[in-house]
């Protein structure tokens, strides 16, 4: 068998095609398509574009993620604009790889066909990048390591400075999106319970004090920060209140609704691992580690059941996957691709060949899928000009607005990649899609209404099929239309008599 020293250097070469991967599939960041941006990364980027500009996260520009993700994309934005943000993205799938190695080392396992498992589910579940579950994975990577090093191993307590290291990792997770952290809460469940049923009383204690003590260190300056910029409140709300609220009016009722298809998709990796687990736990080595798998896999896609069925959130299951392509391959040496890929499909007994082909079905199945969004950006950038279309149009049409007055520029219901393509910081934390951003407790849109009525901006931006004058009817009075382009009108203020 070749050394583990050899199988790292012939795995080098999966860096440079993951930074080629990278650049067609996370296109949302990626230098190919300067003007292709997704909903949720255009806010990402325009907040961070605006704290490199002084303002305060959630006080000055308001959006549903933790403080955390937010210094991420700060810290991209300043490397170098959305290609920093692209650079860093590059950064955490390193990072995903090498946790990916030591997960395999594991299982004694090699890392090829783990690896392109992983990649093939995370290029198409992560909807072209930059979002949370990208950046919290190798926080999961990491905890999951430790966690299954632990289940694995013989030991009957629990080594303290890992919980240390737990309760960084889900503070970090915590203050990006707390249901990132979800697979870590689950494995640390099974591992209490396992100290509970051998009594290992004490050595629990000490490891909730670790845990709590390396949360405290993530949570307590953060809490501190935004405490002294008058914004605590609002901060706790995005990160945590507005989130569960949202989560809790969103469930999968209708899957046979004409998308089953579709949620089997998103759900075939959980059930393969979920089964594979399940078979491996009736053995009684290694019961406790099979046994937690199962468990984890069970409460990460119950929780998923209970949220909109975005693909990205199903990127929280694809570590899972991982461990269970890893079984299927214990005792491997390293072996080229199209070999690992032969091995999954002619594995000794039946039972392990006819799971090594489902394996390969899935793998197949996520690779076709990530090749089709793939093409999503070629088409819309390079062989159409649909995304092009779209920036010049906004772009020229801003151009109308006098430079001094772009710092007075506000957009009701408008998509957040018009402040992009207008290389515009709006003037209101409110900034994009007021409707939906309102909350049992917080109506966003009387908010917004209200800064207009009082504060009266210089431009008001709309979308086409606005709203706005039936909900604030002094707008009609005070504002009028200016230009319009095939996506958004411009309202200017009118000038006092």
């Amino acid at each position: 068998m070749n050394s583990l020293a050899e199988n790292k250097k012939k795995n080098l070469w999966m860096y440079p095609a993951l930074a080629l991967s990278m650049m067609f599939c996370a296109a949302f960041t990626s230098p190919l398509y300067p003007h292709y941006v997704g909903l949720d990364s255009s806010m990402f980027l325009i907040t961070a574009k605006g704290m490199l500009q002084g303002k305060i996260c959630y006080l000055d520009l308001f959006d549903h993620k933790g403080p955390v993700l937010f210094w991420i994309e700060e810290a991209g934005y300043a490397i170098g604009g959305r290609t920093g943000v692209w650079i860093l993205q590059c950064l955490f799938a390193f990072a995903d790889l090498w946790l990916i190695g030591k997960i395999c080392r594991l299982f004694r396992a090699n890392a090829i066909m783990p690896s392109l498992s992983f990649f093939a589910l995370l290029f198409y579940l992560f909807s072209h990048g930059d979002l949370t579950e990208e950046f919290c994975m190798p926080m999961i990577l990491l905890g999951f390591y430790l966690e299954l090093r632990f289940l694995r191993s013989q030991e009957k307590t629990h080594p303290v400075g890992w919980a240390f290291v737990y309760g960084l990792l889900f503070g970090l997770m915590a203050f990006i999106r707390v249901n990132n952290a979800v697979i870590l809460c689950s494995l640390l469940l099974c591992i209490a319970i396992c100290l509970i049923i051998d009594r290992h009383w004490g050595n629990l204690l000490l490891n909730l004090c670790a845990g709590v003590t390396g949360l405290a260190i993530v949570a307590i300056p953060i809490c501190l920060y935004y405490h002294e910029k008058g914004a605590l409140e609002d901060m706790l709300y995005a990160t945590f209140l507005h989130n569960f609220m949202y989560a809790k009016n969103n469930t999968h009722r209708l899957i046979f609704s004409g998308h089953f298809l579709f949620y089997a998709a998103l759900y075939l990796p959980g059930f393969f691992a979920f089964f594979l687990f399940l078979i491996r736990s009736l053995h009684v080595e290694e019961r406790r580690l099979y046994v937690s798998l199962c468990v984890a896999t069970t409460i990460t896609y119950g929780m998923l059941l209970y949220t909109n069925a975005y693909e990205h959130y199903f990127v929280l299951g694809i570590p899972l996957f991982l461990a269970a392509v890893a079984v299927l391959l214990e005792g491997t040496e390293w072996m080229h691709p199209l070999e690992a890929l032969k091995q999954l499909l002619q594995m000794g007994s039946g039972k392990r060949r006819a799971a090594g082909a489902i394996c390969c079905g899935i793998v197949c199945l996520y690779f076709l899928l990530s090749a089709y969004s793939a093409c999503a950006p070629i088409y819309k950038c390079w062989l159409t000009d649909i995304t092009e279309n779209q920036y010049r149009q906004i772009h020229e049409s801003v151009q109308s607005i006098p430079e001094e007055e772009r710092d007075s520029v506000i957009g009701y219901e408008v998509l957040a990649d018009f402040y992009f393509f207008a290389d515009i910081v709006p003037c209101y934390r409110y900034y994009t899609l007021q409707h939906w951003m309102t909350s049992d407790v917080r109506d966003v849109e009387g908010d917004f209404c209200r800064f207009v009525e009082d504060e009266k901006p210089l431009w008001v931006v709309t979308n086409k099929h606005s709203t706005l004058p039936l909900v604030l009817p002094m707008f009609i009075e005070e504002y009028s239309l200016v230009m319009s382009d095939d996506f958004v009108d411009y309202y200017r203020l009118q000038a006092e008599a």
